[in-house]
């Protein structure tokens, strides 16, 4: 059962994609074991219990070899990211840690706090080495284990659909912009991989961020265009930028729209007024 669960990256890294409630054509999110004796567990996100129970009985196996868990590691606050988190805190008692803005945003208690650069020592070389990244969600860390050279980056990139930049819930547009380069000229090497939370493995870090930068800017250009002299509304305008995109699919759209819009106004490049988005 476990072989079509677990994903060995590395000496020490191990990945199991477990089904929870995210947005389509995601199905599952990415659980990450990291560590021999001492394990640290990144993203526990399955409300599901017989998605629990794999990794659970997986962890017990590693236990059962003398393995302890010692920390139980949050990207952010999204529901498909933290299902499986109180119940593994009771099971292995280990310290969940979190962000103090992805502390925020939850209703259990998050154990010890991690701020940027912050180090979560585990054994046999291996640590993990913490990245405030936010843009999709205030309080959003990836985790750089930095001798396979394998990260977990969570909803910063995306290995199936799309990243969701929902201002109404902290996203910010130029934020993620700004952690998208991070990743790409602080963490990433030729060799590194990413995990994303949704999705295969990716190979090809620096690429990958440079292409999504390129899209995300690209559609940035269509909303500079789409405004025009005149100005449009926002309905208006999300059938200009989105005409790519499926009209079922329009409300997400809506929000990276106002995503969009937001950083623009913030750049002293476009206004509303009256009722319509238009150029400074």
């Amino acid at each position: 059962m476990e072989g079509s669960q677990l994903e060995v990256l590395a000496r020490g890294v191990a990945l199991m994609a477990l089904k929870t409630p995210t947005l389509p054509p995601a199905t599952t999110t990415n659980t990450l074991v990291v560590g021999h004796r001492r394990l640290a567990l990144i993203e526990p996100a399955s409300p599901y219990s017989k998605e629990q129970r794999h990794l659970e009985e997986h962890v017990q196996r590693k236990r059962g070899e003398g393995a302890e868990v010692v920390a139980l590691l949050l990207t952010h606050h999204h529901r498909d990211h933290i299902g499986h988190v109180e119940r593994l805190r009771t099971l292995f008692r280990a310290p969940v840690m979190a962000h103090r803005m992805t502390a925020e945003r939850v209703s259990f208690q998050i154990d010890e706090f991690i701020e940027d650069n912050d180090i979560i020592e585990l054994d046999d070389g291996q640590q993990l080495r913490a990245r405030h990244t936010p843009g999709h969600a205030p309080g959003h860390l990836i985790f750089v284990e930095e001798k396979s050279e394998v990260v977990y980056v969570g909803d910063m990139l995306a290995g199936v659909g799309t990243i969701l930049i929902e201002p109404s819930d902290g996203g910010d547009m130029a934020a993620y912009l700004a952690s998208l380069r991070l990743i790409r000229d602080e963490v990433c090497t030729e060799r590194t991989r990413l995990v994303p939370a949704h999705g295969p493995v990716i190979k090809h870090a620096q690429a990958a961020c440079d292409a999504l930068i390129e899209h995300r800017l690209g559609r940035e250009s269509k909303v500079l265009n789409g405004v025009g002299v005149e100005g449009r509304s926002f309905d208006e305008l999300l059938a200009i930028v989105y005409d790519d995109t499926p009209e079922k699919l329009w409300p997400l759209a809506a929000m990276s729209l106002e995503a969009h819009l937001q950083k623009l106004v913030s750049d002293g490049r476009l206004t509303r007024v009256t009722g319509k988005i238009v150029p400074v």
